[in-house]
């Protein structure tokens, strides 16, 4: 038996590995939805071309509030997410809102130019992170048009389209 063992041990090990590696794709994500609507800070963003913006300038609409990074893979998977949702909504009142938190200016700029978006990419003005405690990212956001906080997701945002139509119809 015990010159066995390793061979079990490893076909065990195996087994697992093959078991959470097949769940990863359902689990990349945590969810969280408020019990009480509950606003965010009126955040000042850096816009691409320099200007400053308001996240109180978006209220009338759904605000999807992405932060995100260009060495981050599962920020740049759900990134096609947001374009098509973007704009398939955005004329029923959907704004994304992609903050980008890399300390290189050159690394935006060089993705942006491999994969150019239409939705708006900003900067944060201040530490943002911190006050939010961001855990991660990529981490979203989505705001109903009152600027209350209507779901908040850690990892890659797959079901936005079931929270655009809750929230938008579309």
């Amino acid at each position: 038996m015990k010159r066995y063992t390793p061979y079990i041990l490893a076909f065990i090990l195996f087994v697992m590995i093959a078991y959470f590696g097949l769940r990863h794709k359902e689990e990349d994500s945590l969810s969280y939805k408020p019990q009480t609507a509950q606003p965010l800070p009126d955040f000042t963003f850096k816009t691409l071309d320099g200007r400053d913006m308001k996240l109180s300038s978006l209220k009338g609409r759904v605000v999807l509030l992405n932060f995100w990074a260009t060495w981050c893979p599962p920020c740049k998977e759900e990134m096609p997410i947001f374009e098509r949702e973007y704009k398939r909504c955005k004329d029923k009142g959907f704004e994304v809102l992609a903050v980008n938190m890399d300390s290189s200016q050159n690394a935006l700029e060089k993705f942006l130019q491999n994969n150019p978006y239409s939705f708006t990419i900003v900067k944060p003005t201040e530490h943002i992170e911190k006050e939010l405690k961001l855990m991660g990212f990529p981490t979203s956001y989505l705001l109903d048009k009152e600027g209350r906080i209507h779901r908040i997701k850690l990892g890659i945002y797959r079901d936005l389209g079931n929270d655009l139509r809750e929230l938008l119809g579309c």
